[in-house]
């Protein structure tokens, strides 16, 4: 294929015309006018995008599933995304600028790539796929998102060009993204095989997009394919996993970050391939104390965090820290090791995400386009199990295995949606209020911090398993930076209940 003569473009030119645009708000580079329309419209998906590839590039929008543009020859797909600064990082951040600010930058979002091609027989390669072609070689634009609300289309305007990026997969990147094509195209072409008749297909196609998801690694397909009011099909694209998206985010403004990074001797380019490595160490180490594994695996008797230096060292790593591992940053995989009683009892809650509540502010917001939907979606555990024999006795306590779990769709749409909805109602209703603890005289407890105990009225483990409850070291009125609705409160995280887990982990056999 090939591009028009006002898409092709020099390296030096690229070079020139975003050294030239960074620095620069959407709205001072917005030659041809893209904001105007924004006069009509307050939400117009994709503008930022618009503005780069109309005002800055020159070039007419279009939707055709070719590349965007050719550079020295090589085609090339220009994609313009959001990053941010989390919350959590903005401490960090006071009073620095340029690459000292830069570093703690992370992604908003995902990155569309291209519409999923519903004719098997014209996509049955990966190498030639629209997919491919498009991811191949990609020039990132980055624009900083200086907000934690939502903004309307207007607001873009403010949001400056931080910097941007020439992308291309390393070998092992490029084979999880082949398996992951692989798996859409092989189930794609089953249905197509099985349903010749449209409608008949179409209905088996439904809801395919859950189905899929357990075992994407890098990939997800939004929006789900699904049957509109009109009697039409919603059909899905292929986009690159916000957590894959911040890898490169961060790679690109963070150079030493590889330096925390653990580097596993062999990857892995599917969850099948990750389970059979996890099923092979269950075999070598399964009924082993903590007291055998310091031993066969050379860790000094005296280190800290024990159990997680045993199972990076399983995986033929050094390090601390599971998450650290960066197969495991990319594919949106927590590992989380887990501590059991004989019985299968006593898993503690687990922490989650922080909340921005941009989204609760926001009326209009849509649970499946939420950002927390997308966690749910992008997220999976996987759990190194021990059980703890006696609890006094470290070289009692034995590893068991592994164990392997996503959210499914009935998850997401009761126990997810019900958290989002109940605590946007408390937002939205004006419900929402500080709840204190009192002792047995109905006397408001302090703290040791000389604080009034208490928390906001969201959504808490007695009554959900996704529930919300605040993080930080100390609970003092200065460490209660948070504030909705004019309430005060710690930072408030997504937490999963405890019994939860135990359940779910109880149903789950081991890899």
């Amino acid at each position: 294929m090939a591009v028009t003569d006002d898409r092709k473009f020099t390296k030096a030119q690229v070079y020139t015309i975003l050294e030239n645009a960074k620095g620069k708000t959407l709205g001072e580079v917005d030659k041809s006018h893209q904001f105007a329309r924004t006069e009509k419209s307050k939400k117009i998906t994709g503008i930022a995008g618009d503005v780069i590839e109309q005002s800055v590039f020159g070039y007419a929008r279009d939707s055709d599933q070719e590349c965007d543009i050719e550079i020295d020859g090589v085609l090339t797909e220009l994609k313009t995304t959001g990053v941010r600064v989390p919350k959590s990082d903005l401490k960090n951040t006071k009073n620095k600028t340029g690459d000292a600010y830069n570093v703690y930058l992370g992604a908003k979002e995902g990155i569309s790539i291209t519409g999923v091609t519903f004719e098997p027989t014209i996509q049955t390669d990966f190498n030639t796929s629209h997919f491919w072609e498009k991811s191949e070689h990609l020039l990132i634009v980055f624009y900083e998102y200086k907000s934690y609300d939502v903004v309307p289309a207007s607001g873009y305007a403010k949001f400056p060009i931080v910097d941007y990026c020439y992308n291309s997969f390393s070998d092992e990147e490029k084979a999880k993204l082949q398996n992951d094509w692989e798996i859409v195209r092989n189930y794609l072409q089953k249905v197509y095989t099985d349903y010749t008749d449209t409608t008949s297909r179409n209905e088996h196609l439904e809801g395919f997009t859950h189905l899929l998801r357990p075992n994407l690694l890098l990939i997800e397909l939004v929006p789900g394919f699904k049957r509109k009011s009109t009697g039409s099909y919603q059909k899905p694209r292929y986009r690159l996993k916000q957590t894959f998206v911040d890898y490169i985010v961060r790679g690109h403004f963070n150079k030493s970050r590889a330096n925390n990074e653990i580097v596993l001797k062999e990857s892995f380019s599917s969850f099948a391939q990750l389970d059979a490595r996890c099923h092979a160490l269950s075999m070598q180490y399964k009924g082993k104390t903590l007291v055998q594994l310091k031993e066969m695996l050379g860790i000094d008797a005296s280190a800290k965090d024990i159990v997680a230096i045993c199972v990076v060292r399983m995986f033929g790593a050094d390090g601390k820290r599971l998450n650290q591992i960066s197969d495991f940053l990319k594919a949106g995989i927590i590992a989380k090791t887990i501590t059991i009683t004989p019985k299968g009892g006593r898993t503690e809650d687990m922490k989650l995400k922080h909340i921005d509540f941009e989204e609760w502010a926001d009326r209009d917001a849509d649970f499946e386009e939420s950002d927390i939907y997308d966690y749910f979606c992008e997220h999976s555990f996987l759990c190194p199990i021990f059980c703890e024999h006696d609890p006094k006795d470290q070289s009692k306590t034995t590893f068991e295995g592994f164990k392997r779990f996503a959210f499914d769709e009935e998850f997401i749409e009761n126990e997810v949606r019900r958290t989002w909805e109940d605590s946007r109602k408390l937002i939205h209703r004006n419900e929402l209020e500080w709840e204190y603890l009192y002792d047995e005289h109905g006397n408001k407890r302090v703290n040791n911090s000389g604080s009034y105990m208490g928390a906001p009225n969201f959504p808490k483990s007695s009554e959900y398993n996704v529930f919300f409850r605040g993080g930080a070291n100390v609970s003092t009125e200065k460490s209660r930076t948070e504030c909705v609705n004019g309430i005060r409160m710690l930072p408030q995280f997504f937490w999963l209940k405890g019994s939860y887990i135990a359940n779910k982990l109880k149903e789950i056999p081991y890899i």
